[in-house]
């Protein structure tokens, strides 16, 4: 049977939501590798997973490396140790009991690069609809939290490219298992709670809009990152790509807080994007 293991990466959790998401995962896998960014709490977090089980095994670092980095330390332990796969979950992701299981089914998949399936925002009735005539499909993008990545595929393509410090962490390495001629497939069942921000629902008439109300220094991560991306491969639109970062800038000025904070960090990402080597 194949070997899975679970990398969850860490940065100043709310011990509580850990914790709900390890008792969600830890019986379907064979190990679980955390990764901590950083976190003041540390200790506290340290504490609470050695009590869950003394065998978790946590790589430490003393700042914020990014996703990225993160992940593929992860990854490198995983590989390192005889694991098959790695399913990747943000620290407050909360999965089904039949996750892994259901993703077993579909691992011989044609050139399969990496699992995904729907998911669940606790914060905005706006879930992804189902397909009813397909029972899988493949997809341009998923998300990192929940996908199922095969460690060999991961392992020729060189890994996540760590200059994307947060966000497009995911669309990257799916463009890059593209060119590698990798699928990545979404598997038709809801498998896990996620947070997308702190997204919140907007009505224009009849209209809902949501926004995912995040800091900053994410929306220049965002912006940044997606043109670093567009021009890194040929299947990628920058023209779409600008458009949607200006949609973004024009719903943060109707509807979010921090409007010139968030609508600058844009613009300074989408500039900072052409300048990525």
């Amino acid at each position: 049977m194949e070997k899975i293991s679970c990398g969850i990466v860490l940065y100043n959790p709310e011990i509580n939501r850990l914790k709900e998401n390890i008792y969600s995962i830890k019986e379907q896998v064979d190990n679980i590798v955390f990764f901590d960014n950083g976190s003041k709490n540390i200790n506290e977090i340290r504490k609470n997973l050695l009590s869950i089980n003394k065998n978790f095994k946590i790589i430490s670092s003393n700042k914020n490396r990014g996703i990225a980095y993160a992940l593929n330390k992860i990854a490198q332990y995983a590989i390192d140790n005889g694991y098959n796969w790695l399913l990747t979950l943000d620290q407050d992701t909360v999965v089904s009991k039949n996750l892994v299981s259901i993703y077993r089914k579909y691992l011989n998949l044609p050139r399969v690069g990496q699992l995904a399936c729907l998911y669940t925002d606790r914060n905005a009735d706006n879930k992804v609809r189902k397909n009813k005539k397909q029972a899988y499909q493949k997809v341009k993008y998923c998300i990192t939290s929940g996908t199922l990545i095969n460690l060999e595929a991961l392992k020729k393509v060189g890994g996540y490219d760590e200059q994307l410090f947060i966000d497009w962490v995911d669309n990257e390495i799916c463009c890059r298992l593209r060119t590698f001629n990798y699928e990545t497939y979404v598997i038709n069942f809801y498998g896990f709670l996620q947070e997308m921000g702190h997204i919140k629902e907007n009505r224009i008439l009849f209209k809902k809009i949501y926004t995912p109300n995040y800091n900053p220094i994410r929306y220049y991560y965002n912006a940044r990152n997606s043109i670093y991306v567009s021009q890194k491969y040929s299947d990628e639109k920058v023209y779409k790509i600008i458009f949607n970062q200006l949609k973004m800038a024009t719903m943060i000025s109707v509807f979010e807080n921090e409007k010139l904070k968030k609508v600058k960090a844009i613009f300074t990402g989408i500039k900072d994007g052409f300048k990525i080597d």
